[in-house]
C-alpha cells in the first residue's frame, strides 16, 4: 500500500489529496490478503501466537486508516470537505457514516451481536458439543473447538467493559455532534453576514475566507471523531481474548467488504420507502 506521507504531501498545483485512491488501496489490502489470512488461521488448528500475529496485522490496518485520515486533514485543512463527505463511499455505506467514517456505534453493536448471539445459541452449542464428543476432534464445524466456543461463558468483567465503552459513547458522540453543529452554524452565519455586507455581489464575496474562520474547530472535531474510533476498536480488542478478538476483527472486515457487494447495493438502491401524506386525511 502506498506511503501515506507521500500521498498526502501537497504541492502548490495540487490542493487536494488523492484519498480515494488511498482508500481503494487500503480496502483491497483489507479484502485480500488480510481478511483471508485471518479467516484461514481461524479455520485451522493454528497456534495462538500465529493467530495473535494475524489479529494484530488486521488491527494495525484499521488503526492506520484513521491515522491517515488525520494526516490528510492536518496536512491541508482544505481536504476536510472531501473527507467529511467522501465520494468514494457508496449509497449503502453512507447511512453508517459519522463525521466522515463508520459510526463508533458500529463497533459496539458488532461486539454486542457476538455476545447476544451466544446468549441465544444454547441449542447450537449443544450440537457443537455433540459433534465434538462424537468425533473426539478439536476441529468441529470447520473451525477449531476454541474458536467455536470463544463466546461461551463470557466473563462479567468483559460485559462490564463493553457497557463502560457504550456509556462513554453515549456521552462523547452527542458532544462531538454538538461541536460540529455549532461550527457549521457559525460558518452559515458568517457567510450570511458577509453576503449582506457585500450587497450580494458575488465577485467580492469569498466563501473560502468565511470557511477559514471555522475550519480549525471542524478539523478538531474530525480528528477527535477518528481518535474515538481508534479508541473504541482498541479497547474492545484489548478486552477480548485472542480468539474473540480475531472473530471481532474478522466480523468488522466482513462488514466493510459486504458493503461493496454489487448485488446488495442494487437491492438497497431498489428499495423505496413510500412517503404517505396523511396531513389532508
Amino acid at each position: 500500500m502506498p506511503n501515506p506521507l507521500k500521498i498526502f504531501s501537497i504541492s502548490k498545483k495540487q490542493s487536494t489529496i488523492p484519498f480515494k485512491e488511498y482508500y481503494t488501496n487500503w480496502f483491497h489490502t483489507l479484502k485480500n490478503p488480510l481478511l483471508p489470512l485471518l479467516h484461514q488461521t481461524l479455520s485451522s488448528p493454528s497456534s495462538q501466537a500465529l493467530l495473535s500475529s494475524h489479529l494484530n496485522l488486521l488491527l494495525h490496518h484499521f488503526l492506520s486508516y484513521y491515522d491517515s485520515l488525520d494526516l490528510a486533514v492536518t496536512t491541508d485543512p482544505n481536504n476536510l470537505p472531501y473527507l467529511l463527505f467522501p465520494s468514494w463511499r457508496n449509497s449503502l455505506e453512507k447511512p453508517f457514516l459519522f463525521l466522515g467514517d463508520l459510526h463508533p456505534y458500529t463497533f459496539t453493536n458488532l461486539i454486542r451481536s457476538f455476545l447476544d448471539q451466544e446468549n441465544h445459541s444454547d441449542d447450537e452449542n449443544d450440537l457443537v458439543l455433540d459433534n465434538y464428543n462424537e468425533k473426539k476432534s478439536l476441529v468441529v464445524l470447520d473451525r477449531p473447538w476454541q474458536v467455536m466456543m470463544a463466546w461461551k461463558n463470557t466473563s462479567k468483567k468483559l460485559i462490564n467493559k463493553i457497557e463502560q465503552i457504550e456509556c462513554g459513547l453515549r456521552l462523547i458522540v452527542p458532544s462531538l455532534m454538538d461541536r460540529y453543529k455549532r461550527a457549521q452554524a457559525g460558518f452559515v452565519a458568517r457567510v450570511a453576514d458577509d453576503w449582506v455586507g457585500f450587497g450580494g455581489k458575488k465577485e467580492k464575496f469569498d466563501v473560502g475566507e468565511a470557511m477559514k474562520m471555522e475550519t480549525e474547530e471542524l478539523v478538531s472535531v474530525f480528528v477527535d471523531a477518528n481518535r474515538l474510533r481508534r479508541s473504541v476498536i482498541s479497547e474492545i480488542v484489548g478486552a477480548l481474548n485472542v480468539y474473540q478478538g480475531a472473530l471481532f476483527l474478522e466480523g468488522l472486515a466482513q462488514f466493510l467488504v459486504g458493503f461493496k457487494e454489487p448485488g446488495l447495493i442494487r437491492e438497497f438502491e431498489k428499495c423505496k420507502i413510500p412517503i404517505n401524506d396523511r396531513a389532508g386525511n
